[in-house]
């Protein structure tokens, strides 16, 4: 046997380079740690000596420890960065070399073996997998983002909580900022972009903009997963044509009132009860001889206005060609036909300007109500044959 000083002497140094392989290995495994979460963060993978060490460390840390249990939770930590962040052809040979780790050194230095250990290693294989999954899902999102922001159509994506996700550079162009946007349906009721339910289709909107600038969007929507897909078609340019259409076929071009057309169209949705004045200008073709067209033109837009200044909203004032107009009541009776008409009667006291410095121009008016039965036709005839009364009954003291 061996004195026991010297025996003292062995304990000693073996304590000691115990603890020096203690230090050592755990400076080397505090660098591996550091290393993988510098591969992870940034995506590019170590030389592969610090896998190397990394497997040299472990296997003196099970000699210094004495035991594989808790060496087990960091390797299995390092194993999860190598599998979310490395390549297989880096993973299979760590896994494997741990494996040969987890047997062997415990074998050598007669730790008891665990073979259960081993198996857990492999559930790197199944994080790896389910990153690839990831990254997959992840780049068709990308793909799907890329292809809608590339489309010409305008389209919004909105998440379940009313976030707008994505919105491309057409439907930026139609809506403007969409903070500032402002969307209303057909009937005019406020509509909230990011909460249109789920399939609709062909829903028109109006959209004004911050700038205060008007669009016409036909919106339909589509469910996907966590939200919403809004496409919108831009239909400003149409609904301004149609608009311009409609207003050609029931408007007159010169004074922008409804015309013949147009006014029968209201003697449609009138009922029974209406009242009806005729207005032919007096001394009308005395200006627009004396002054020119031009005058003429500029008479007849400031009589369409005056008239219908004094009418009010619910009247129908018609141009039905020449210096002739026309104006429908709604429900007027006989005395509010009358007031109506002396009111259109003095607004003709005042001057009008025109082109060549002030006129003064009159006007005669007929008045006719409906009776029960009688016909528009018979109406505006009634009216007619009133007026001309007026005409004449103006024109016999200018003769006396």
């Amino acid at each position: 046997m061996l004195p026991a000083s010297l025996m003292s002497v062995v304990h000693v140094s073996l304590t000691g380079a115990s603890w020096f392989a203690a230090v050592v290995g755990g400076g080397v495994l505090t660098m591996v740690v550091l290393v993988r979460f510098l591969e992870y963060r940034l995506g590019r993978l170590a030389p592969i000596v610090v896998d190397l060490l990394e497997l040299a460390a472990f296997s003196v840390a099970i000699v210094v420890v004495g035991n594989l249990d808790p060496v087990l939770g960091p390797i299995y930590f390092l194993l999860f960065f190598r599998a979310v962040s490395g390549s297989l052809r880096r993973l299979v040979p760590m896994i494997v070399g741990y494996m040969v780790v987890s047997i062997v050194v415990p074998l050598v230095a007669g730790i008891g073996v665990q073979p259960g250990a081993t198996g857990g290693m492999l559930v790197g294989f199944l994080v790896y997998g389910m990153q690839v999954l990831l990254r997959r899902i992840e780049a068709q999102s990308r793909e799907r983002a890329e292809l809608l922001l590339r489309l010409p159509s305008p389209v919004i994506v909105v998440g379940d909580d009313g976030e707008i996700i994505l919105s491309n550079p057409a439907a930026a162009a139609l809506t403007g900022p969409l903070e500032q946007l402002r969307a209303y349906g057909g009937d005019g009721a406020p509509v909230d972009l990011r909460r249109l339910p789920a399939g609709s289709a062909g829903l028109e909107l109006r959209l004004v903009r911050g700038d205060g600038t008007v669009a016409r969007a036909l919106a339909e929507t589509v469910r996907v997963e966590n939200g919403t897909i809004v496409g919108l078609a831009d239909v400003t340019a149409q609904r301004d044509y149609e608009e311009r259409l409609q207003r050609a076929a029931f408007h007159d071009a010169l004074t922008g009132l409804p015309n013949r057309a147009l006014l029968w169209q209201r003697f449609e949705t009138a009922g029974e009860s209406y009242g009806v004045l005729l207005i032919d200008l007096d001394g009308f073709k005395a200006i627009n001889d004396t002054l020119g067209h031009q005058a003429g033109d500029d008479l007849l837009r400031g009589v369409a206005e005056r008239v219908s200044g004094v009418c009010g909203p619910d009247a129908t004032v018609a141009r039905l060609g020449g210096d002739e107009f026309a104006v429908l009541l709604p429900g007027a009776g006989v005395a509010e036909a009358e007031r109506t008409a002396e009111a259109v009667r003095s607004c003709f006291g005042e001057e009008f300007m025109v082109d060549g410095g002030p006129a003064r121009a009159g006007g005669s008016i007929g008045c006719a109500v409906a009776a029960p039965g009688q016909s528009p036709d018979e109406v505006l005839a009634a009216a007619d044959a009133a007026m001309y009364r007026t005409k004449r009954a103006i024109r016999r003291p200018a003769a006396a």
